[in-house]
């Protein structure tokens, strides 16, 4: 079973807004990431600050018809709140019925759905992560896999205030994969954190 969870409940302090609801190309950026997932994922949760912010998403995602009966997709908010990216993954990991899954964030509209089939494809059993990594050394925490059984250990991070998602990597059985062998050209990386970001 193959479960995504798109990370959507940060402040967007740069962008000065909500960005998985901003429009890029004629559509909303939470849809460009729907639409690299939906052939291949089994169950998608999107994670959200607060109900506010989900009933903004209801409603975006029924006016684009993602709200079919066919797609075993799942709105929830933080569990714990103002917790960072390791809090919505948390909240992901708590939700999804699977034993592994897939992290996106919501401000990457260019996920292509090879990178989503390549990353899973490197997951095994004895694993509690696949991460990408960069030749400089540089990680992509929120483009990775992650156990569901990797709950225990954010509980306890966040417990001592550490919301490093590295930090979960760092006491994780990891696979490290190069960036390359996921996207050739990296676009799959790309977040849009700005207004002129979009412009571009």
């Amino acid at each position: 079973m193959k479960s995504c969870i798109i990370l959507c409940g940060g402040m967007s302090r740069r962008m000065g807004r909500d960005k998985g609801s901003m429009f890029l190309d004629g559509k909303p950026m939470i849809l460009h990431v729907l639409e690299a997932i939906e052939n291949i994922a089994d169950e998608v949760i999107i994670v959200l600050r607060d109900e506010k912010q989900a009933e903004i998403y209801r409603k975006l995602l029924k006016s684009a018809g993602w709200d079919r009966k066919d797609l075993n997709l799942e709105i929830c908010t933080d569990i714990l709140k103002d917790r960072g990216p390791l809090g919505g993954i948390l909240t992901g990991l708590t939700h999804t019925k699977s034993n592994k899954s897939l992290i996106l964030p919501c401000d990457s509209p260019f996920i292509k759905e090879s990178f989503v089939l390549r990353i899973f494809s490197f997951y095994e059993r004895d694993l509690d992560a696949v991460v990408p990594k960069w030749p400089t050394g540089d990680l992509e925490p929120l483009h990775a896999i992650y156990k569901k059984n990797s709950t225990g250990k954010i509980k306890e991070l966040l417990k001592n205030n550490i919301r490093n998602v590295k930090a979960l990597i760092e006491r994780s059985k990891v696979k490290f994969v190069d960036v390359e062998l996921l996207d050739e050209n990296g676009k799959s990386f790309q977040n849009i954190n700005r207004v002129k970001d979009i412009k571009k």
